[in-house]
């Protein structure tokens, strides 16, 4: 079940009346999901978090993963319930699922007690079919969207998400020395470690805004940290993209983000160590009256043979 984040407070009209026969309902849902390159995309945010398809990108085999976040629940008489249905957005103030009417009653009709701006909108009671002339739930009035009063009908959240899609955010490319990959390295000397795609898509910061309706949400996203799991047991965090090594450069540590291996790999699996970097990504959003975090990791992998020095003997 997807959780959506708490929405600004229903700050909704006066009475309702019940659904008159033939009336429908129109709302204006938003599905969206992260794309991220690699398998699986496990989105966290304060408030709150998803999960969501990725498609592929990056050096080696990738993999997104995620982390946990404060979760909104939507709640109806004690039980956990989706936060958007097709009867529209739940209102945790009002207890019902709310979206616009349409097409909307003539002016003259009672719900709009002689008012000649605004919207009328559907209460839907959780659990109720979405079914047209049902009776079921009320109308009330308020301002139109994009007032001031008006209920927010796009989970902001949502939009949030939409905007990171439109990043196209890529997995972490390996960049690390020998900068040839299956070429080994020797025990005891020092490897540099970068992440080789470090442009706006693959470290940031990247800014995206999606819109639906009169409601827009922008995000700038940018990677906190780059974390190396070298194969041999050893776990490296860098702050930072790292720094590209060069010929000029010479045969010592990097200064920013490297790595020595004292034991060969011989005995792993295809005789390498699987190197591993992951991005920590952090997408800070705002819009609709609101503001959140979401997080998410992405990465990329390849395989690193180390082997020992030969002395040669002889006679």
């Amino acid at each position: 079940m997807l959780m959506r984040p708490t929405l600004a407070a229903f700050a909704l009209g006066v009475a309702g009346i019940l659904v008159p026969a033939g009336a429908s309902v129109a709302g204006d849902p938003v599905d969206c999901a992260v794309t991220a390159a690699g398998r699986v995309c496990e989105v966290a945010t304060e408030a709150p978090g998803q999960i969501a398809p990725g498609q592929g990108g990056g050096a080696g085999s990738t993999q997104v993963g995620g982390t946990s976040g404060q979760q909104r629940t939507c709640t109806h008489a004690g039980e956990e319930i989706d936060c958007t249905s097709e009867l529209g957005v739940w209102s945790q103030d009002r207890q019902c699922f709310v979206q616009r009417v349409s097409p909307e009653p003539p002016l003259d009709h009672p719900i709009w007690e002689g008012r000649d701006e605004g919207t009328i909108y559907q209460c839907s009671p959780a659990g109720a079919a979405f079914s047209a002339g049902t009776g079921i739930g009320f109308w009330f009035w308020a301002p139109s969207a994009g007032s001031a009063g008006a209920p927010i009908l796009v989970d902001p959240v949502s939009l949030a998400e939409k905007a990171v899609e439109r990043m196209e955010l890529a997995a972490p490319e390996i960049g690390m020395t020998p900068m040839t990959a299956g070429a080994p390295l020797l025990v005891g000397m020092d490897a540099w470690l970068w992440v080789d795609n470090a442009g706006p898509r693959g470290f940031g910061p990247i800014t995206r805004t999606a819109t639906a309706g009169p409601t827009s949400v922008t995000a700038t996203a940018e990677v906190a940290k780059v974390v190396w799991d070298m194969g041999d047991g050893t776990r490296i965090t860098c702050r930072s993209a790292g720094i590209p090594w060069s010929p000029a450069k010479g045969t010592g540590a990097s200064p920013s983000c490297g790595h020595r291996y004292l034991t060969p790999s011989t005995q792993r699996d295809n005789g390498t160590f699987k190197v591993r970097a992951t991005t920590y990504w952090r997408v800070d959003w705002s819009g609709a009256g609101q503001s959140g975090r979401i997080t998410f990791t992405m990465s990329g992998e390849r395989r690193q043979p180390v082997t020992e020095v030969q002395v040669l003997q002889t006679g």
